[in-house]
Formats: C-alpha cells, sequence, structure tokens
C-alpha cells in the first residue's frame, strides 16, 4: 500500500471528510424523519461521521465514505421516504377521481369570485356609447350574447352592473363591453376608466346566445345599446359560419348614434352572405338609411325567408314587445324567436331614484309602498322566519335574515340568485328563466315579491 494513503491526513481534510459525512447524515435524517427506528437507521450515520478523527489515514477516510455512500444506498432502497409515498398517494387521485371530489367543497351560498382586469384601450364609440376593452385571461370561455357582471366602488360602496360582451369569443387576447352611459355606475366607467384602469369582472353569464348547430339563417333585430350582445354574435358568425346567411336590422334616433358602423360597413363589404340596414326614427337619412322604425316592409325586404330563419332580439321593451307580435302574424315559430330582457338592468341603472333609499342598486317593487304590511317568508336552510314588507324584494328579506344567497345584478338579468321557491306564491317579474326552471319551482329573489306567505330553499 502506498505510504501516503497510510500517512494522516492534514486537519483540512479531515474537516472536508467530516462535512461530506454530515452532509449523508442530514439527509438521511431528513429522508427518514418519519420513519419507525429513525434513530436507529441515523446511528450508523453518526458513527461514520466521527471515524475521520480516531482513523485519520487517508485509505481509512476513502473506506469510510464508500461505507457510507454504500449504506445510504442502502437506506434508500430498503426504506422509501414516507414523504415520497405521501406524494404518490396525493397524486393517484388526480388521475383517477373527478375534479370536484379533490377541490374542497364551496360554502353554501358561495358565488364565482370578481377578477381584477386591466384595461388596454377604450373607443368612443358614440357620443353616448363607449366601448372597455380588457385583457381577456387565458382560459377565459364564453359564448357570443353572454354578459359579464362588473362590480365597481362608488363613495365606497360596491355597485354591480351587467353589461352585454361586444367582443367576439375568436378575440383569444381581449374582451369588450360597450356601455352607454346612464346612471351611476355607466356615467362613472364613461368619467373614470382609461387605459391602465383595473376592472372587477365576474365569469360570463346568460342564455341569450349565438345559435350554433343550425343552418337556418339568422336575423338580428337591435335596437340601440341593445346592439352589443348581437355585435359579439355577428362578429362571430361571419367568422365561425361563412356560409350562413345574416342579417341586422338596426334601429336607432340619428346616424350619429350608430356604434361600430364603420366595421358595419366592413363587415358587408367582405362577407357576402352578411345584410345590414340601419333605420333612423329621428334623421337625417343617408343613403343606406332607412326611415321611422323596423316594419313589415323592411323584413320582407331584407329577409327573403322569414318563417325558416332565427331572430335574436334585443333593444328597448317596447320594441322587443312590438316586434315579437309582428313576427307572429308574419307566421314565424315562436321557438324561433329569441331575445334579451335586458330592460330591468336599464331601468336600474336609468332611474336611481327608484332604489330603496340607502341601498343603491336594489329595485322597489313598482306597485308597492313601504307603509304597506307584508307578508310571512320562511327560508328552510337558514331556518328562520321573517316579515316581508310588500315593497321589499325576497333577496332583501332573506339577506336580512342572514341567507347566504349569491347575487350579482339584482336586476333579474345574471341569473346569479336563482332560487327554489318550495311553498307559497309570488310575483317574479324577470324573463331570464326558461320554462324548465319555472316548472321545477325556481323564481329569481332579486325581482320576486311575495303575494303570500312563502318559503326559500335558501
Amino acid at each position: 500500500m502506498p505510504l501516503e494513503l497510510q500517512a494522516a491526513a492534514p486537519a483540512s481534510v479531515l474537516a472536508f471528510a467530516t462535512t461530506v459525512h454530515v452532509a449523508f447524515l442530514v439527509l438521511r435524517q431528513h429522508r427518514s424523519v418519519h420513519s419507525l427506528g429513525s434513530a436507529t437507521v441515523l446511528l450508523p450515520s453518526v458513527a461514520l461521521a466521527a471515524t475521520p478523527w480516531f482513523w485519520p489515514a487517508q485509505i481509512w477516510l476513502l473506506v469510510g465514505l464508500a461505507v457510507h455512500l454504500a449504506w445510504f444506498g442502502a437506506c434508500e432502497r430498503l426504506l422509501p421516504a414516507p414523504a415520497r409515498r405521501d406524494q404518490r398517494a396525493v397524486r393517484a387521485p388526480a388521475v383517477t377521481a373527478p375534479a370536484a371530489a379533490l377541490a374542497p367543497a364551496p360554502p353554501v351560498g358561495h358565488a364565482p369570485a370578481f377578477r381584477p382586469l386591466p384595461v388596454l384601450a377604450v373607443f368612443q364609440e358614440t357620443e353616448e356609447i363607449k366601448t372597455f376593452r380588457m385583457l381577456r385571461p387565458d382560459g377565459f370561455q364564453f359564448t357570443a350574447g353572454q354578459f359579464l357582471t362588473v362590480r365597481v366602488q362608488v363613495d365606497s360602496k360596491p355597485l354591480v352592473r351587467c353589461y352585454s360582451i361586444s367582443s367576439a369569443p375568436e378575440s383569444a387576447g381581449y374582451l369588450e363591453i360597450s356601455v352607454k352611459r346612464q346612471g351611476i355606475v355607466s356615467g362613472m366607467l364613461h368619467s373614470s376608466v382609461r387605459p391602465g384602469s383595473m376592472l372587477a369582472i365576474k365569469e360570463a353569464n346568460g342564455k341569450f346566445t349565438y345559435p350554433a348547430g343550425d343552418d337556418r339563417p339568422i336575423v338580428f333585430l337591435a335596437g340601440g345599446v341593445g346592439i352589443t350582445p348581437l355585435m359579439s354574435m355577428l362578429r362571430h358568425g361571419v367568422a365561425a359560419e361563412p356560409t350562413r346567411p345574416v342579417t341586422l336590422l338596426y334601429s336607432v334616433k340619428t346616424e350619429r348614434s350608430v356604434p361600430f358602423r364603420h366595421e358595419l360597413e366592413w363587415i358587408v363589404e367582405r362577407h357576402p352572405q352578411a345584410k345590414v340596414a340601419f333605420v333612423n326614427s329621428q334623421g337625417p337619412f343617408p343613403i343606406g338609411h332607412f326611415t321611422g322604425h323596423i316594419n313589415e316592409a323592411l323584413i320582407r325586404k331584407f329577409v327573403p325567408e322569414i318563417t325558416s330563419s332565427i331572430f335574436m332580439i334585443c333593444g328597448p321593451g317596447r320594441m322587443m314587445e312590438v316586434m315579437k307580435e309582428l313576427l307572429g302574424s308574419l307566421g314565424v315559430p315562436l321557438p324561433q324567436v329569441r331575445y334579451e330582457a335586458f330592460e330591468a338592468a336599464i331601468a336600474m341603472a336609468k332611474d336611481e331614484a327608484a332604489t330603496v333609499p340607502g341601498t343603491p342598486g336594489l329595485l322597489r317593487h313598482p306597485a308597492a309602498s313601504s307603509a304597506t304590511a307584508g307578508h310571512r317568508l320562511s327560508l328552510r336552510q337558514t331556518g328562520v322566519t321573517v316579515q316581508v314588507p310588500r315593497d321589499q324584494s325576497l333577496l332583501e328579506a332573506a339577506e336580512a335574515a342572514g341567507a347566504a344567497i349569491p347575487s350579482s345584478c339584482r336586476a333579474g338579468v345574471c341569473m346569479t340568485c336563482r332560487t327554489r321557491l318550495l311553498e307559497g306564491n309570488v310575483d317574479c317579474s324577470g324573463d331570464s328563466l326558461d320554462d324548465e326552471d319555472r316548472a321545477s319551482g325556481y323564481i329569481l329573489p332579486c325581482v320576486s315579491w311575495a303575494k303570500g306567505n312563502c318559503t326559500l330553499d335558501a
């Protein structure tokens, strides 16, 4: 054996060898901290860490390190760390179990959270309408025609409103809402929101959506700011179904009241299956604009296949009623006439005087007086019964009693507060519920008033 291997190593080499042993010891302790008999497993490592000072010859230093390495490897093979077993146990269900089983159940009354989105740009569409373009988060999905719930702070109070998405789902990098200035929230958006501002929004919602999976022609009947969900549908339609006939008849007051005018003209130029007609009620009436209102003659002029077309209507309440009656007289089957009942939200934003004093954004029942007596409301899950004044919605009464009913628009549009009526009779003025919901006993408490004693599943 060479003499240099038999000679005692310098103190610096002994310290280095000890450091290596201690590193094995610490690593073994970390891997075995929860193992049965972990102290027994660690004792050999402790002993080996002391060997350099008892056998300082270089040959014994090498032997000690080799033995310690072999011991560590044997422990790894014979005693796998419980931490690794626990990790496998956690990961395994991710492959086989449904997502709902892995995520903690949300608390009763939990609503999807608002998320802040940066505003990328603001476009002045008309004197009264602005488009707010926000960054679209990764994975954010919506269907053309749906709306966003937007929350803002006004005088330190959170207010929410629903605004239709006007951009198309194909616009992957951004979301747009087009807002008419009318009321507190929309007025604040117009005056305060600039590129770089943040807007708190909730996930898309709404059942008034593009009629996909159908080859029949589509006719959009729009009035005023009701163009916004139809604009999203039109943009989507020409991109996703370039051979499907699509027609937009748009009623406005004047030529200056037309948002997206240049884009609409461009769509007609670039997509031969698309037709657009503007109808002005007050003039002036330039070439390509029609006078008055949308009527039978105009529909017959632009829609050759009336009874086989799908009609999507969005505008003021009176306009939608007139259009539904007109289409019925023209023989259009009722299932082919679809509309967005957003008038309640417009009324809420436009007439702030109609709100309950001290609670901005809560609608007062038009036929009620705060001085009149009410009815009894029972809350099955909460287990309490309260008296409901005739001018108070069921949502307000339930909230006052401690029931956690999620809500957003508070105007019968977003359907966030959809709740089952178990007993009694109520006046629900919202049009967002479909026949199946109503048949199952669901109501919208934000726009429902008691007509007698009643019970909610809340």
